[in-house]
């Protein structure tokens, strides 16, 4: 690696790759062209993180996560002798749980509370209207549960769907090295792009009709390099499928340049063309199942 590829990779990290005082610097072409150590290169880069690294970054989450939940408990150890539940509070490690059991036991208290304030002041009549409000609210909730799981199981259809087509139209757009192959390129690639995700403990989601790749122990995290950039999926497909020696030597030359996956690639777009001259519009995918689901509710 020379120095200007060096320095413009770190000056990336910190958005002062335009800066003056770097365009400057490696106007000089001799001093730009000096060699850097590969090792020495990919140790400075690695261990230097930008601010989307380090939001990406396991283990700093894994740091200041237990910081910021001890405030929490030290909370709630106040609320349990308040409300004389030390003794569960105490026996509960995890702070989320903490707040299910502040909750249910709250809703006994106001149950109890409204059962004391009842008795003695209902007549027969009140008493039968309550039964009936009673009934009429736990068929309102069956009801109400009955629609959410299947509007549900109708949101999962449509995420698993709008899914499997975008893979297939990304897949779709490769220039395979054997076009003999045909749909069976499409197939093959998939499977060997799953086995990839698993083993590199990916997942893929789809955020607004734009494949994404995330951390598959923090789905909140994107999933990055060992430079801790984020990686996209057709960075990733690319990558899989120009190691199997799938793709044209001209659609595989960005994936020679190292060992991780640091290579610049096109990101998907929205718009894509088929083999056969089409266009696929990724956003009417996510168009079509929202007005789906808009007719459920």
């Amino acid at each position: 690696m020379n120095l200007g590829d060096f320095l413009n990779t770190l000056a990336a990290k910190t958005g002062m790759q335009n800066d003056q005082g770097l365009v400057d610097l490696l106007s000089n072409s001799e001093l730009a062209n000096q060699h850097v150590s590969d090792d020495f290169a990919n140790a400075m880069d690695t261990a230097l993180m930008s601010l989307d690294g380090a939001k990406n970054n396991r283990d700093l989450l894994n740091h200041y996560k237990p910081i910021i939940l001890k405030a929490a408990d030290e909370k709630f150890a106040i609320l349990a002798e308040k409300y004389g539940i030390v003794n569960e509070m105490q026996g509960e490690q995890s702070t989320y749980k903490k707040i299910d059991i502040l909750e249910n036991r709250l809703a006994a208290k106001m149950a109890e509370l409204e059962s004391k304030a009842g008795k003695g002041a209902q007549s027969e009549e009140t008493a039968k209207l309550v039964k009936q409000i009673e009934n009429l609210q736990k068929q309102i909730i069956e009801v109400q549960t009955a629609k959410d799981t299947e509007l549900a199981q109708l949101r999962e259809q449509h995420t698993k769907q709008q899914l499997d087509m975008l893979v297939n139209i990304e897949l779709n757009g490769k220039r395979y090295a054997n076009q003999d192959l045909g749909d069976t390129n499409i197939t093959i690639g998939r499977a060997l792009v799953e086995k990839a995700l698993k083993e590199q403990n990916a997942i893929l989601v789809n955020e607004g009709g734009v494949l994404k790749l995330k951390q598959a122990d923090n789905p909140q995290l994107d999933y990055v390099d060992s430079g801790f950039k984020p990686v996209t999926f057709g960075d990733f497909t690319n990558r899989v499928l120009a190691e199997k020696h799938l793709l044209e030597v001209s659609a595989s030359e960005d994936t020679q340049r190292g060992d991780d996956w640091r290579s610049t690639f096109t990101p998907t777009p929205k718009t894509v063309t088929l083999r056969n001259g089409k266009q696929a519009d990724t956003g009417n995918i996510d168009a079509t199942a929202a007005a789906s689901i808009a007719d459920l509710e």
